[in-house]
């Protein structure tokens, strides 16, 4: 006579994918339990029941089988192949010689391989796993910071901490901060104000860095998780208005504050018809006015090329067409992420996705906006495209991240 017990034991050993191993013993629990107190219901005792309840169910083998088929780990592959073509393209801004940075396609090789080999360990590893050190991601973010604020090395004004070959950056905390709030939100009984609170902390950490769009993702991040979170709408309501208010005294104390020359050029970097004496500014504009189908100029910008004015370069050195086409994969990439949102019923899951995608659309829109003159002038590279670690490994940890819910969608 085979048990409840035994018989899921059976079912489970001819389901190779173990991590869905708990789903299906919860499943199959389930509609034992009710088969059994149906039969007990119908006058046999508990031990008849049980075996009718069994025997009911069917072959164990057969369904082990057919359980095995439904839950083998998926590959979101119309999310693996554009997030490959996407990384192929950061070698288009090295690629003409007049940049004189062919020396660093070797390097970006080492990247790009580091990137996908992140996205892939990533799609293995359990993302549920991470949920319950929320809290000690933030911590160590914060630790991490701390590091760096008082770091024994600067480049361009940008400071951090070095020992040898390990080198310790402000942007390292951003997947940490996105793992550590997804969890905190998805937590039913946690505190608004502490949020806020927690919130504030990262937010002075990153204004202290040289780098202001670090802070504008990292404020994208946590605003798109706050929106898409279970708070009332009340709550978000007030925050909002907040929050506005906040901003709207803070340009009015840029207004009236006696700013030096300096700041003052700063601020001034949106293109208007008064500010074309700015040469960023200006250069950016002119650019964009000869550009052609297939390209217009053999003199790609010279400053943050590969970098910061990334799709600027690949827009005049190889066309309209190319840049459309470059788009077209970002596109579909924030595409593929938004529609696999709709099967996702995990909540921390959900919210993961949801802060992945908050930081690659937010990267993606500043910079097309940015060469339209419809924002200010601002560091802010292209994920996957831009060169170096930063775009291309912070873009990883989101796409991994996705993939990794996507396999598991069926049993979460």
């Amino acid at each position: 006579m085979r048990t409840i017990k035994d018989y899921i034991q059976h079912v489970k050993g001819h389901i190779r994918n173990k991590e869905a191993h708990d789903s299906v013993e919860k499943e199959l629990t389930y509609h034992l339990a009710k088969s059994k107190q149906a039969w007990q219901e119908n006058g046999y005792n508990e031990t008849d029941a049980e075996q009718q309840a069994v025997l009911e169910m069917g072959n164990a083998t057969n369904l082990g089988i057919s359980l095995n088929q439904i839950h083998q780990p998926k590959i979101d592959w119309l999310l693996v192949i554009p997030f490959l073509l996407a990384a192929m393209c950061s070698f288009l801004p090295l690629l003409p010689a007049e940049l004189s940075l062919r020396d660093f396609i070797m390097r970006n090789i080492v990247i790009v391989i580091a990137g996908i080999a992140v996205a892939m360990f990533l799609m293995r590893f359990d993302f549920r796993k991470l949920e319950h050190y929320s809290t000690h991601m933030y911590i160590l973010a914060c630790l991490l910071f701390l590091i760096v604020l008082n770091g024994n090395e600067a480049i361009y004004g940008v400071i951090f901490f070095k020992a040898g070959p390990l080198e310790i950056q402000g942007w390292m905390t951003l997947p940490l901060f996105l793992i550590s709030f997804a969890g905190l939100f998805a937590k039913q009984k946690k505190s608004l104000w502490s949020l806020l609170i927690l919130y504030a902390i990262g937010a002075y950490c990153y204004m202290r860095l040289p780098d202001i769009h670090i802070f504008c993702t990292y404020t994208a991040i946590v605003a798109t998780l706050f929106y898409a979170s279970n708070f009332s709408r009340k709550q978000k309501l007030t925050i909002t208005v907040a929050f506005s208010l906040l901003f709207i005294a803070f340009i009015g104390y840029l207004m009236l504050a006696p700013l030096k020359p300096y700041q003052l050029t700063r601020l001034q970097t949106i293109y208007t018809p008064g500010l074309e004496d700015n040469p960023t500014v200006l250069f950016i504009s002119s650019v964009m006015k000869q550009l052609a189908w297939f390209g217009t100029s053999n003199q790609p910008f010279a400053g943050g090329a590969h970098t910061d004015f990334v799709l600027l370069t690949i827009l005049q050195s190889y066309g309209i067409i190319a840049g459309v086409i470059v788009l077209c994969i970002l596109g579909f990439i924030i595409y593929r992420i938004a529609h696999t949102l709709g099967f996702i019923h995990n909540e921390y899951g959900r919210l993961l996705m949801i802060g992945g995608l908050a930081f690659l659309t937010t990267q993606i829109v500043y910079q097309v906006f940015m060469l339209f003159g419809l924002v200010p002038v601002m560091s802010m590279p292209i994920p996957f495209i831009s060169y170096g670690l930063f775009p291309m490994l912070l873009g990883s940890v989101a796409i991994g991240l996705t993939l990794s819910i996507y396999r598991r969608k069926l049993y979460i």
